[in-house]
């Protein structure tokens, strides 16, 4: 078993984001602080992945749908469709994203690696 805290883990930062990471066996989680000069980029990959609100305001596209989402509001995004993530407003957006099966590349940022 594997125990930590979102509050202790270190944050690596890139241009527009702030993320942190904790990885299981099969499933990488990620919390991403975007800030407000992200820009969106759409894209797919092989992982399904999940996106939950917790602070901020985003429009999510995909498969030709588009929603806005404030605090709660969480999307599915299935494999290999193209997806996109842009801020509403320019307000920050704190989001917790969970891949399954796990991300190679982020877990590379996770305390313990699988």
């Amino acid at each position: 078993m594997q125990a930590y805290n979102w509050n202790e883990l270190p944050g690596h930062k890139k241009e527009d984001r702030i993320q942190r990471v904790v990885a299981g066996q099969n499933i990488t989680v990620l919390q991403q602080t975007l800030l407000p000069n992200m820009k969106p980029n759409p894209h797919s990959h092989p992982w399904e992945q999940m996106s939950i609100v917790l602070t901020g305001k985003a429009k999510f596209t995909c498969m030709g749908k588009e929603v806005v989402m404030g605090p709660g509001g969480i999307v599915v995004f299935p494999p290999d469709e193209e997806h996109s993530t842009e801020l509403v407003d320019g307000e920050v957006l704190f989001v917790e994203e969970i891949f399954a099966p796990g991300v190679k590349v982020l877990n590379e940022l996770a305390p313990w690696k699988p």
